[in-house]
């Protein structure tokens, strides 16, 4: 005859208590032993346990002892250790903070996807894999082996040349995104002679983990030589010029969650016109009769008003759970920020800049994904003309100028079908829009200020490189323009 049951127990959970398993064996105490009853139970724990990502459970030994105890012994599938294998410069516990796994815990395959893209999305390798190796303390755990294939992440570039006007002039950029495999990012960039004069660098070292917890500080200097166009709301050039921009930054983020980050920056930047290569006006200026090359031009003046120091604090916070940072095929990225300029903290600016930013993505199968971004802000304030929101060029609106359109008040979206062609080729087909506008009077006076809609179609090329990823973009706006630029879209 069967047992007489006085009570359960059982052993080897963690996932799940005791208390909460007998509630769900419901087997009543002094009860006579129903096998198929406790069959269909154990199924059900089970269950629960596979639901929950705990693939490896099992239920080796069920037994019920000389004094009434149905005792139940749970095998969760514990992770023994894990064996690295191909990280001949990236350092182990560089790869293993990354995994949500953890030795001694139960095995769960959603903990070990998302490792598995956490892994990716650092950027060090070019491709991950996992297998699952027999235990060797118990036939019922695993050991991980976590194998890597690992991609070039340092840059170096030297470049020289001579001309009439700048005399001899060189280049040397030293970089690593993972610095003697530690995860440090390093980034020196130097150009000597010419119109620096020695004084165009920048010099930049983040840390991603300061602590357990993940957080991350990073700063840099700059004093960077840029050539800028300006141009009308045509895309008609107003002027060319170099302009100067020397500071120092510092970032701190604070990771809350899984998906969630917080960043705080402080930035003094201070921007100014460099004389070196002279000013010119441009065909959209000398048709109105602007020639003269000092304040007595209204255009001229509102251009060199137009520089000054920036102090600011920024605010953002971002929520991050796509399946893979360069080339996402599920998943979103949301950000919101804030930027406090001036207003107690120094500089020529008083503001307060808000942003928010939107991306989602679609993966449609074979590698074919449907990608969408929505942008949004507005300025409360008075904001320095590199301060202003901009739209136009490779990264926002493709078929226009880089930076043709300003404001203090922005929307803009894009939405481009990616489809693979080849090996580490993608194509695209694309559409923006958008638009910008609220400036102050008198400080662009050459800009026809309206919140007319913008847009563009277009197609593209993404190409991966040993130097990362290559755009190349041909968009028809207002124009017919070909983009070329270095990084992903979005």
């Amino acid at each position: 005859s069967n047992p007489v049951v006085h009570d359960v127990t059982f052993s080897g959970n963690t996932i799940f208590t005791s208390d909460y398993l007998k509630s769900v064996m419901n087997v009543p105490q002094d009860s006579v032993l129903n096998f198929v009853l406790v069959n269909q139970k154990l199924k059900e724990i089970e269950d629960m346990y596979l639901k929950q990502g705990y693939m490896l459970v099992s239920i080796p030994n069920v037994q019920v002892s000389s004094d009434g105890v149905l005792h139940v012994d749970i095998s969760e599938g514990v992770v023994e250790d894990f064996v690295l294998v191909g990280n001949e410069k990236t350092k182990d516990h560089v790869i293993t903070r990354e995994l949500k796994l953890k030795k001694g815990k139960p095995f769960n395959k959603f903990q070990a996807s998302r490792s598995m893209e956490r892994l990716y999305n650092l950027g060090y390798f070019e491709d991950v894999n996992m297998k699952l190796l027999p235990g060797k303390e118990n036939e019922h755990n695993v050991i991980i082996e976590i194998d890597v294939i690992e991609q070039k992440t340092g840059i170096v570039t030297v470049g020289a040349g001579y001309s009439d006007s700048d005399g001899a002039v060189g280049i040397l950029e030293l970089g690593d995104t993972n610095f003697r495999g530690t995860g440090d990012k390093v980034n020196f960039h130097w150009e000597f002679g010419g119109a620096g004069n020695g004084k165009n660098y920048t010099i930049s070292y983040t840390r991603p983990w300061i602590n357990s917890n993940g957080d991350s500080l990073g700063a840099s200097i700059f004093n960077r030589i840029y050539e800028y166009d300006d141009y009308d709301k045509d895309g008609n050039t107003i002027a060319e010029y170099d302009k100067r921009r020397r500071g120092w930054n510092l970032t701190w983020g604070r990771v809350t969650s899984e998906y969630r980050t917080n960043y705080l920056n402080f930035e003094s930047a201070k921007e100014s016109y460099d004389d070196h290569d002279g000013f010119d006006w441009g065909s959209a200026a000398t048709s109105k009769n602007h020639t003269a090359k000092d304040m007595s031009d209204e255009w001229y003046k509102a251009i060199m008003d137009n520089f000054g120091t920036t102090n600011s604090f920024t605010f953002t916070h971002v929520f991050d759970n796509r399946d893979n940072y360069f080339n996402a095929s599920k998943g979103r990225r949301i950000s919101a920020s804030v930027q406090w300029g001036g207003h107690g903290l120094g500089g020529d600016y008083d503001f307060y800049k808000y942003n928010v930013e939107g991306r989602f993505y679609k993966g449609l199968g074979n590698g074919h994904i449907l990608a969408l971004r929505l942008m949004g802000g507005y300025i409360d304030g008075k904001v320095s003309y590199g301060n202003l929101f901009d739209l136009g060029g490779s990264n926002t609106l493709r078929g226009y100028e880089d930076d043709q359109f300003k404001g203090k008040k922005m929307y803009a979206a894009t939405l481009e079908y990616r489809f693979p062609i080849a090996k580490k080729v993608q194509g695209v087909l694309f559409t923006d829009g958008g638009s910008t506008w609220g400036i102050d009077n008198g400080q662009i006076p050459w800009y026809d200020d309206d919140d007319s809609f913008n847009w563009s179609v277009g197609v593209g090329l993404r190409l991966q490189t040993p130097i990362g990823p290559i755009r190349l973009d041909y968009g028809h706006g207002d124009q017919n323009k070909f983009h070329f630029s270095f990084g992903t879209q979005f």
